[in-house]
C-alpha cells in the first residue's frame, strides 16, 4: 500500500466529518482522527470549524461511499427513493401574523 501526503483533523469528529462529506471527500475514519484527501477550500473549512489539522505521510484506506450519485439519481428516477430538501428561510416578523406565514418550503426531488 503506498502512502501519501493525506491531512489529519483532530476535534470535533462528528463536526468534521459532517464538513469532509459537503466536500465529497475522500476520507479515512479512525477512533481518535480522520484522515482526509483535502483541497485547499476544505482546509480552510475545517480550519474556520476550529478542527486541528496537520499534514500526514501515510497509507490511506478511505471509507467506501454510501452509494454513487449516479445510482442515487437512477433510483430517484425510477421512483425507489425520494430525495427531499428543506429550506429554511427566516424573515422578521410580529406576533399576530406568525401563524400566518410559513417559514419554511419542503420540496421533493
Amino acid at each position: 500500500m503506498s502512502q501519501e501526503t493525506l491531512t489529519e483533523v483532530r476535534g470535533d469528529l462528528v463536526l468534521a466529518a459532517l464538513c469532509v462529506g459537503q466536500f465529497r471527500a475522500p476520507c479515512q475514519i479512525e477512533a481518535e482522527r480522520l484522515l482526509v484527501r483535502a483541497d485547499e477550500a476544505l482546509m480552510q473549512a475545517l480550519r474556520a470549524l476550529g478542527l486541528d489539522t496537520t499534514a500526514v505521510f501515510e497509507a490511506f484506506t478511505p471509507a467506501p461511499l454510501f452509494a454513487p450519485d449516479d445510482v442515487i439519481l437512477d433510483q430517484v428516477a425510477r421512483g425507489i427513493i425520494r430525495r427531499q430538501v428543506t429550506t429554511h428561510v427566516f424573515r422578521p416578523h410580529d406576533d399576530e401574523t406568525a401563524e400566518e406565514d410559513s417559514d419554511s418550503v419542503v420540496a421533493a426531488v
